[in-house]
């Protein structure tokens, strides 16, 4: 598979420029429909046993870095900001964190952040230790780790604490990482503590409330994840325990450039999540004020119409996702055994939310033998899927962003 595109330092710049200039290089178009009362008609539900009341709309500050949308977020009613320390190299918690603090609006909201570490793909859990360029599990590195994004958030604690990206139930319970998570609380360094899941889902729900530890699990949940109603049960399972359930990946994908729109209904798809009360809030993840327009007048009404309905019983039954599937079947089909799923995400950041930089970081952390160097390496890819993703077309779309490992 031959190199395309622009090279490494190139896409950096390009992407940094893109990225913190102006939230992603979208047009931040400062809407008017919004009402003078707007905080009263975003209906709010209790997050678990946190009690926190929160609007079931929330704000996923992943691609965004602009102080005007965050301040326009809040001034509409929106009181949880959820990031990670990874999202945009931690320019994300840095604009949050000088806009509240220039505003004075900490005492406003509820901060959600979340620390991430290199993981043992073979072992599905995390490593212990690695080269020297990963982050490693420990809790001295956690506590660095945590360090930093306070700082860059400006506050001594934020509201919600997650344990970032897991997808085994080792991982929830790697003890480690619970223990930083413990003592991180203790310590009043955050209010609450939970997991993040973007795959295996059931299994990663149901472990971290079985853990005895958690207060929220934040999940992917949409019409267009095959495995839907079984995370719907573990959501339920949840809620029955009393821990807090947070949504993302909730409008069912956006498709750009290479791929056709295959006519998924993003209001629908977003409607069918919020249709869900065992769910507490969502997050969907917002750079433009129409964006934020949009889905402050779903969550306004989000009963579904007759016509919503057929357009999510459509949406369920779309082949050749955007969102890969993370069922990880695909591995054993790549005779180097490639993270595909991960390169599948850096897909999805690059083609469905033009956010370069976060595909290139998603992608980077591999382990050479284990990421797009191999790949590139490949004249043929006999790598497969079993919901029909594409998977050769997608990491050759990934080279034409200019994404490698030299």
């Amino acid at each position: 598979m031959g190199r395309r595109g622009i090279n490494r330092r190139q896409f950096i710049g390009k992407t940094a420029a893109g990225v913190f200039s102006a939230g992603l290089g979208i047009p931040l178009l400062k809407g008017n429909s919004f009402s003078q009362n707007a905080a009263e008609e975003i209906p709010t539900r209790t997050l678990g046993r946190t009690n926190l009341q929160i609007p079931i709309l929330s704000f996923g500050v992943m691609n965004s870095d602009s102080p005007d949308l965050i301040r326009k977020a809040i001034d509409i009613g929106i009181k949880h900001l959820d990031t990670a320390s990874a999202y945009l190299r931690g320019n994300s918690e840095m604009s949050i964190g000088k806009t509240l603090d220039e505003d004075k609006l900490r005492d406003k909201v509820y901060l959600a952040t979340k620390m991430r570490f290199a993981r043992d793909n073979d072992k599905n859990t995390f490593l212990e230790s690695g080269p020297a360029r990963e982050p490693l599990a420990t809790k001295e590195n956690f506590q660095k780790q945590l360090e930093t994004s306070l700082q860059r958030l400006r506050t001594d604690h934020v509201d919600i604490l997650y344990l970032h990206s897991c997808y085994s139930s080792e991982m929830v319970t790697y003890e480690p990482m619970m223990e930083a998570l413990v003592n991180a609380k203790k310590e009043g360094k955050t209010r609450f503590i939970g997991t993040s899941t973007h795959s295996n889902e059931p299994e990663v729900i149901r472990a971290t409330v079985d853990a005895g530890i958690y207060d929220v699990v934040l999940t992917a949940q949409s019409v267009t994840l095959d495995k839907k109603e079984d995370i719907k049960k573990a959501i339920a399972y949840a809620a029955s325990k009393d821990i807090g359930v947070v949504a993302m990946k909730t409008h069912g994908g956006v498709r750009r450039n290479r791929e056709a729109d295959p006519g998924i209904d993003h209001k629908s798809a977003f409607k069918w999540v919020l249709s869900d009360e065992n769910i507490c809030t969502t997050i969907p993840g917002m750079t433009t004020f129409e964006q934020l327009d949009f889905n402050f007048n779903v969550v306004k009404n989000y009963a579904l119409t007759a016509s919503e309905e057929m357009a999510v019983r459509q949406a369920s039954s779309i082949q050749n996702p955007l969102y890969c599937q993370n069922c990880r079947s695909c591995i054993s089909s790549c005779p180097k055994g490639v993270e595909i799923p991960s390169l599948m995400r850096a897909y999805m950041y690059a083609e469905g939310y033009g956010n370069l930089l976060q595909a290139e970081m998603t992608a980077e952390v591999l382990p050479e033998e284990k990421g797009l160097k191999t790949c590139e390496e490949c004249s043929t890819c006999s790598a497969s899927c079993q919901y029909g993703i594409k998977i050769y077309e997608r990491l050759q779309a990934l080279f034409a962003q200019g994404l490698t490992r030299t």
